[in-house]
Order: structure tokens, then C-alpha cells, then sequence
């Protein structure tokens, strides 16, 4: 919920800078905290449904920002491949993988699928389109532009689908691009907020989760106000975020999964010897 939050603070922050810059942040902030709210006091379902419109846009708008920039490109903006040495790219790069930080979300999706068998293969799928997502991403930004100092979430990409031009009928598409770009924020926000009540309802044993629907909104929001500044939170993002993504979603997940497996090998084995014996 905390980063989230402060993604959520950060993405609101750029919006500011780009369309809003005499809107307070408090009114831009307010308006995806009231849109997760009305998505949470949904079924499930819907907002399940409501991602599987919005992410093929999202897709395939990173998919046309990429194709429709290729005239930009500059390939040998590439080189050097291994950028300052092994060391930065293999070591000090390892903090990069807090961008596959959504593979927390598949730990939680078991009960939830109607054939639990399947997971391997949803996974398998989950991870795959968010390589292909990123590979993408970076490569338009790569390609595009020679040194690019990310002032925030969706500046690069922004920046990049301003390149954008079909004759002088189609131009300056990058408006439809942040739509897009919104409404899969707004979809991320929702989601982690389902998770994050269903845990709390788990932990707590209580028979509904409809009361902490405007409770978590105003968690969100009390969060995302928290940081002085953009500097604090965008700080927050860069330097301990892929810290947390690191620790508890890979370390600690695959440290548990492990355990799990070695206490059912190990389960097995006594019963195999229980079944000797007898």
C-alpha cells in the first residue's frame, strides 16, 4: 500500500507537471482515490474485467509508440552494450528487477483462478508480456533520445509519443497515450487495493470488506500526501523501492517457496516410510 501510494504520488506528480501546473496536487490525487474507490465497491470480477479492456490498449499503445518512433531512432545510441562495465550492468544493475515487482501479485492469484492448475502457464504469460512491455519501453527511450534524466514515471514515454506525426492531420497524439496511461494506473491502484482489503480480511476474520473500501482510499491518500515534495517521494521510488521489491519479493518469495517445497518432499518421504513399515 506504501508504494503504491507513493507511485501513485509520483504518477500524479507528472500529470501536474504536464497538464496541471496551477491544480493543486491534492484535486489530482482525489481523483484517482475516488475512481479506486467506485472500482472497489464493484465486484471483483468487474474490476478483473475492466483490466482485460484496459491492458490491450495500454499493449498495444506502447507496441505503436515503438513502430511509429522507428524513423527517430538512432541505433548506435545502443553502444556501449555493457554501458560502465560488468560490475554496474550485472552487480549494481541486479536493482533494476524491481520492475518485474508485479510477480508479487501471482502469489495471490491461486485461490482466485478457476483452474489452479493452470498457474505455471499464467505466469509463464504474466512475465513474459511485461519483458516484452519493458523491452519496448526502454528501447523507444534508448533509441530516441541520448541522455534522458527521468523527471518522473511518464516523461520518457511522454516525450517519446510527442515524436509522434501522421502528415499534418495526426499530430501530437501523446494525449490519447496518457489517457491510456491513466487508466492502467487506475486499474494497478484497484487491484492492489483488492489484495491488500482481502489480506486484511484474512488477518482480522471479518465477514466484509465493504467497510474498508473508503477506509483504504483515505489510507492511499494520506500516504501519497505524506512526501514533502516530488523530490521525497521520487527519492523513495529510486533508492528504496527496489530495496523492498528485492528483499520481500524475491528473497523472502522464493525463500518461502523453498521451504514449502522442502516440507512437502519431506512429508512425502515420511509417509512413503510410514507405508513401509505398515
Amino acid at each position: 500500500m506504501i508504494s503504491a501510494s507513493i507511485m501513485l504520488r509520483n504518477f500524479c506528480e507528472g500529470l501536474k507537471i504536464i497538464y496541471y501546473p496551477m491544480t493543486n496536487i491534492v484535486f489530482i490525487l482525489l481523483m484517482f482515490v475516488i475512481a479506486v474507490c467506485i472500482a472497489n465497491k464493484l465486484d471483483f470480477n468487474s474490476t478483473l474485467k475492466t483490466n482485460l479492456l484496459i491492458l490491450p490498449l495500454v499493449l498495444a499503445s506502447i507496441i505503436f509508440l515503438f513502430f511509429a518512433n522507428i524513423q527517430n531512432f538512432s541505433p548506435q545510441r545502443i553502444f556501449p552494450i555493457l554501458g560502465h562495465g560488468l560490475t554496474e550492468t550485472f552487480v549494481t544493475g541486479l536493482l533494476n528487477l524491481s520492475a518485474f515487482g508485479g510477480i508479487a501479485y501471482l502469489y495471490f492469484l491461486p485461490p482466485l483462478l478457476k483452474e489452479p492448475q493452470k498457474l505455471k502457464k499464467v505466469t509463464l504469460l504474466s512475465i513474459g508480456m511485461t519483458a516484452i512491455y519493458l523491452l519496448l519501453c526502454i528501447s523507444a527511450i534508448l533509441f530516441m533520445f541520448p541522455s534522458f534524466i527521468s523527471a518522473n514515471e511518464i516523461s520518457p514515454l511522454y516525450n517519446a509519443a510527442r515524436y509522434i506525426e501522421f502528415g499534418s492531420f495526426f499530430q501530437r497524439l501523446e494525449s490519447i497515450f496518457l489517457l491510456f496511461w491513466m487508466l492502467a494506473f487506475a486499474c494497478y491502484l484497484s487491484i492492489v487495493t483488492k489484495f491488500s482489503m482481502n489480506i486484511f480480511k484474512k488477518i482480522t476474520s471479518i465477514s466484509t470488506k465493504k467497510p474498508l473500501i473508503d477506509i483504504f482510499g483515505l489510507l492511499i491518500f494520506a500516504i501519497a500526501l505524506l512526501p514533502e515534495n516530488f523530490a521525497v517521494s521520487s527519492n523513495f521510488e529510486s533508492s528504496i523501492y527496489p530495496y523492498l521489491v528485492l528483499g520481500i519479493v524475491f528473497i523472502l518469495g522464493i525463500s518461502i517457496l523453498v521451504l514449502a517445497s522442502w516440507k512437502k518432499h519431506k512429508k512425502r518421504i515420511v509417509n512413503t516410510e510410514e507405508v513401509s513399515n505398515e
